[in-house]
């Protein structure tokens, strides 16, 4: 989403927040207080369009510094990987829409226990403060430092201090920036519907090679499709189901450069074909600290036979068939998706989820039992 849709939205949030502040004032009227609530950074939601630059400051986690070029926005301290714009969009409007309640202390000495003292302090001192930090190129919008939110029972809002001031002010909201990189980031690798899948072959350094597959196209379930051991028997459905899984909301907890990692470890090599003529290869390895790593790679490979005949006669039904072949993309689309996907992951490492990471470093003796085995039963 384009930065031109923060107006609209703020909109709407300063809207909700006047008719908030309408009604307590009507309830409140009664009370003497000569302070007039106003926004904490008047003029910040007619720049937002022009904001270039957040950054997210504590002493426990140090910087976080996003940027925005053309309409991407990415963060240096995670070797300038992509950012996800909707927890960016999110944050600016937030503190656009930020008004003062009521001012509360000018003393330093009472900061930390509002935890609005400075992130920069001497050694051997703690702090607990947030310093958010939003430009338009080099000119400042907002500088504060964020700290603890009031209890909803004694009235709500968060204590904020603008930086190189003295004045404390409750604000309006509950506003709490996020401190990790991990929670900034968009962690989405690939999404591939498991209905699109067709066919998932993973292949070990040491000839170790199986495939599970679907019998025919408009089938839900997947089934161990390689030679099976006498006295084997491939374990139940669902774990069939769940390699072909594997390329659902695909995240990361981790990323790196790929070229940070040193491939020298065996290689495990996975691939998810799909009936509509996308293949998806997942090259892992467990590295020397334990951690196991991928790359992802996506590449065209032919259409199914029939699969435009399929979706012609069951797109938009109510039916099994129509909910699959719903999940089709068309062969104009092809390209256009291939190229997503490997602009989003070229040149980088992941670290998976455990449970994902697991699925891709399976074996063939993974996805079998004892023949005659009952499911969850040892014999």
């Amino acid at each position: 989403m384009k930065l031109t849709t923060f107006a609209a939205l703020a909109a709407v949030t300063v809207a909700v927040a006047g008719g908030a502040y309408w009604a307590a004032q009507q309830r409140d009227a009664h009370i003497a207080d000569p302070w007039q609530r106003q926004a904490l950074y008047p003029g910040l939601l007619e720049r937002l369009n022009d904001v270039t630059s957040l950054r997210i400051a504590t002493q426990a986690d140090g910087p976080l510094t996003m940027t925005k070029s053309g309409d991407a926005w990415t963060l240096a301290e995670a070797n300038g990987y992509a950012v996800d714009f909707a927890k960016i969009r999110q944050t600016l409007v937030e503190l656009s829409s930020m008004e003062t309640l009521e001012p509360k202390t000018q003393k330093p000495e009472n900061y930390a226990a509002l935890r609005v003292e400075d992130v920069e302090v001497p050694d051997g001192k703690t702090s607990g403060s947030t310093r958010v930090t939003a430009k338009a190129g080099d000119a400042v919008l907002v500088d504060m430092l964020v700290g603890l939110t009031r209890p909803a029972d004694v009235g709500a809002g968060v204590f904020v201090r603008k930086a190189g001031e003295n004045q404390v002010w409750l604000a309006t909201g509950s506003y709490q920036p996020n401190p990790k990189a991990l929670q900034w980031l968009d962690r989405n690798v690939v999404n591939v519907d498991s209905r699109r899948i067709a066919e998932v072959v993973v292949s070990h350094p040491d000839g170790d090679t199986y495939k599970v597959a679907k019998p025919e196209m408009g089938s839900e379930d997947m089934a161990y499709a390689s030679p099976v051991p006498e006295a084997q028997s491939p374990k139940p459905v669902h774990e069939m189901n769940n390699m072909a899984s594997v390329t659902d909301f695909l995240i990361f907890e981790e990323v790196v450069p790929a070229s940070q990692i040193k491939w020298e470890a065996p290689q495990v090599v996975s691939t998810y074909r799909t009936y509509d003529g996308v293949l998806v290869t997942i090259t892992a390895m467990k590295a020397a600290d334990n951690k196991t790593w991928v790359q992802v790679a996506a590449s065209v490979v032919p259409r199914a036979d029939g699969i435009d005949a399929y979706v012609a006669e069951n797109k938009g039904k109510d039916s099994m068939a129509g909910r699959i072949a719903d999940q089709f993309i068309a062969a104009d689309a092809v390209s256009g998706a291939i190229d997503a996907i490997n602009k989003r992951v070229g040149g980088w490492a992941y670290r998976l989820t455990d449970y994902k990471s697991g699925k891709v470093m399976q074996r063939s003796t993974d996805m079998l039992q004892e023949a005659g085995k009952e499911a969850g039963k040892a014999n």
